[in-house]
C-alpha cells in the first residue's frame, strides 16, 4: 500500500512546473487561487447557477437545463439512499467516500487512489486545469461547453481554444487535438 499521501510535494514535480513555464510569481499567484479559491466568484457552483438566473416568473414545469436540473427528480433508489443517509446527517461519513473510491476503482479497473469523488465539476475542472495547463500549455474545450475549466484557465494566462461539437453534439476529439498540438488538458 502507497503510504505517501497523493497531494505531498516532490522534486519532480517542481521540476516538472518549471519546465511549462511557471515561475515563482505564477506559484504565487495559484497558491492566493487555492487559499482564496473558495469565495471567487468563477470557483463554485452556487456561483456558476446563478450566471445565466432567469429573471421573473418561471412557468412551473419549466427545465433549467443550465443549471443541471432533471425534471425527473432521483431516480427510486438514488431517493432511497438519500432518505438512508439522512438520519446520519450530522455526521462526516468518511468510510462512505472511501468505499465509493474503492468501489468506482474496482469497476474501471483502476488503482483506488486515482479516483477522487467531488461535490460537482467546478473544483476537479479547475484542478485538472492547474495541474496540466500553463501560459505554455493552453485548454482545449468543445463549444458550447461548460465555463469552469475555460475560466480557470484564463486566470492563470493559458490559452484557451474552443472546438464545436459536431452535428450530433458530440465532442470531435481529432478536430479538438488538432486545435492545439501541445495542448497541456483537452
Amino acid at each position: 500500500m502507497n503510504t505517501v499521501p497523493y497531494n505531498a510535494p516532490r522534486p519532480e514535480l517542481a521540476k516538472d512546473w518549471l519546465r511549462r513555464g511557471f515561475s515563482r510569481r505564477h506559484f504565487h499567484r495559484l497558491a492566493a487561487l487555492a487559499a482564496g479559491g473558495a469565495s471567487l466568484p468563477f470557483c463554485n457552483e452556487p456561483a456558476l447557477a446563478q450566471l445565466p438566473a432567469l429573471r421573473g416568473p418561471i412557468p412551473p414545469d419549466a427545465v433549467k437545463i443550465n443549471a443541471n436540473e432533471n425534471p425527473l427528480g432521483p431516480c427510486p433508489e438514488a431517493a432511497e439512499a438519500i432518505h438512508a443517509v439522512i438520519a446520519k446527517g450530522g455526521r462526516y461519513l468518511y468510510e462512505e467516500t472511501f468505499a465509493f473510491s474503492r468501489l468506482m476503482a474496482e469497476l474501471e479497473g483502476v488503482p483506488p487512489g486515482s479516483v477522487l469523488p467531488f461535490a460537482g465539476s467546478s473544483a476537479p475542472l479547475h484542478q485538472a486545469v492547474l495541474g496540466f495547463c500553463s501560459p505554455e500549455k493552453g485548454l482545449v474545450m468543445g463549444d458550447p461547453g461548460y465555463e469552469a475549466a475555460e475560466r480557470a484557465a484564463r486566470f492563470i494566462g493559458a490559452k484557451v481554444t474552443r472546438v464545436p461539437l459536431s452535428k450530433d453534439y458530440s465532442h470531435d476529439v481529432r478536430a479538438m487535438a488538432k486545435a492545439d498540438p501541445a495542448a497541456g488538458l483537452i
